[in-house]
């Protein structure tokens, strides 16, 4: 079993603005013994197949290990293993090696024995006990949104192959879902060749508190299921309407047409966000109403009260251009600094986890070929970022 070590207090100076760690520096610091126990103390939930005889390193002595050696921006099998030659008696220190350093093989093995399901329940049992925001997000009067919570799908692009041992192995493709309020990542969902992102989102949710939180995601997933699922479960949705969803973004784009219905929709409930974007200035216009009696089907999206949109004005090559989203809703149209809210939150996963996932830890440059190798180092990326943007929080 791993020793505990002292508190990691110098962590958070040494992280850089793409949250990692400098590996030359990583020796100076001292590692969070609250981290290593509750790591131990959670690898109970993840099946170890290995002959218990013939176990000559830890189940959690492996997954420390890829941990500390990807937050110090080591991301490949060849790269971990080179970092543990490195810093070996350092890691030995603080994770105890009872019998010596695991080969690149082993990890390699352990790693691809372990059931993603698992991991990811060590790694969010692990995460939520260094979450202690617990105030809503947004409140006003009866409304309270305790978090918004974004879901997406990512590809990993170079983790296709077109032969292996076992065959033709596929893209790996996650469907995510992350907390804006704390900036973890709360589940994923892998998506295998016979499905899609419109079967596996109500799959998704069903893993994550819906309730009294504001879920968005794409026009993808403006399905009756997910909508049915968010709200069925006392959660609220902004679900953008676009060519999946034709009759009901025709009418919407009808209603929003009529100078007059657009002008009172307007006086009803109105927000101008200007921003700089992409080296100018954009300005957005969030038009929500509740008039929504005379929508055709409405009755098909469970408990909704409002429709409205989204209009970007940006200039791009010297030429001034607009575009319009439409969305529905089951929160009030009054509401419009939430629903302005999560409409921009809506590219939080993109920005704050997919984004981190290729510039700081080369997901998409990974070829690793072996299917649960690659779930679960997905799992273990998304845990060492939200851990590095904890300890970026307390550096600040």
């Amino acid at each position: 079993m791993s020793r505990k070590s002292k508190v990691l207090d110098k962590l958070s100076s040494i992280i850089s603005d793409k949250y990692i760690i400098n590996e030359n520096e990583i020796e100076n610091i001292n590692v969070c013994c609250e981290l290593i126990y509750e790591i131990e103390a959670n690898a109970i939930y993840v099946v170890d197949k290995r002959d218990e005889e013939h176990i000559m390193h830890s189940l959690e002595n492996i997954i420390l290990t890829l941990i500390f050696a990807m937050m110090a921006n080591c991301n490949r099998f060849t790269e971990i293993y080179l970092f543990m030659c490195k810093h070996f008696n350092w890691l030995d220190r603080h994770i105890y090696f009872d019998n010596g350093m695991p080969s690149i093989s082993t990890l390699r093995r352990v790693i691809s024995y372990i059931k993603p399901a698992d991991l990811e329940q060590l790694c969010v049992k692990v995460m939520n006990n260094f979450l202690k925001n617990n105030a809503p997000l947004y409140q006003n009067g009866d409304l309270i949104i305790e978090d918004i919570k974004p879901m997406d799908g990512k590809i990993a692009n170079s983790s296709d192959r077109k032969s292996s041992k076992n065959g033709k192995v596929s893209k790996m493709n996650a469907m995510s879902i992350v907390s804006v309020k704390n900036g973890n990542c709360e589940a994923t969902e892998f998506i295998g060749d016979k499905t899609n992102e419109i079967l596996t989102g109500p799959e998704l949710l069903k893993r994550v508190n819906v309730k009294n939180t504001l879920v968005t995601f794409d026009a993808l997933s403006t399905q009756k299921d997910t909508i049915d699922y968010i709200a069925g479960n006392e959660g609220y949705y902004i679900a953008p309407v676009k060519g999946n969803q034709e009759a009901l973004e025709n009418n919407l784009v009808e209603y929003f047409s009529d100078n007059k219905l657009y002008n009172e929709a307007k006086k009803e409930s109105y927000k101008l966000v200007v921003e700089k974007a992409h080296g100018t200035v954009e300005k957005t216009e969030y038009i929500f109403i509740n008039d929504i009696d005379w929508l055709p089907n409405k009755e098909k999206w469970l408990k909704l009260k409002s429709i409205g949109i989204a209009k970007r004005t940006y200039v791009e090559n010297n030429e001034t251009k607009t575009d319009t989203r439409y969305f529905i809703s089951n929160i009030d149209s009054k509401e419009i600094e939430i629903l302005s809210s999560g409409i921009r939150n809506e590219w939080c996963i993109e920005n704050q986890l997919h984004f981190y996932l290729d510039t700081v830890f080369q997901e998409d440059k990974n070829t690793c070929f072996v299917e649960n190798t690659q779930k679960n180092l997905n799992i273990i990326r998304k845990f060492c970022l939200s851990m590095l943007k904890i300890f970026k929080k307390k550096q600040n």
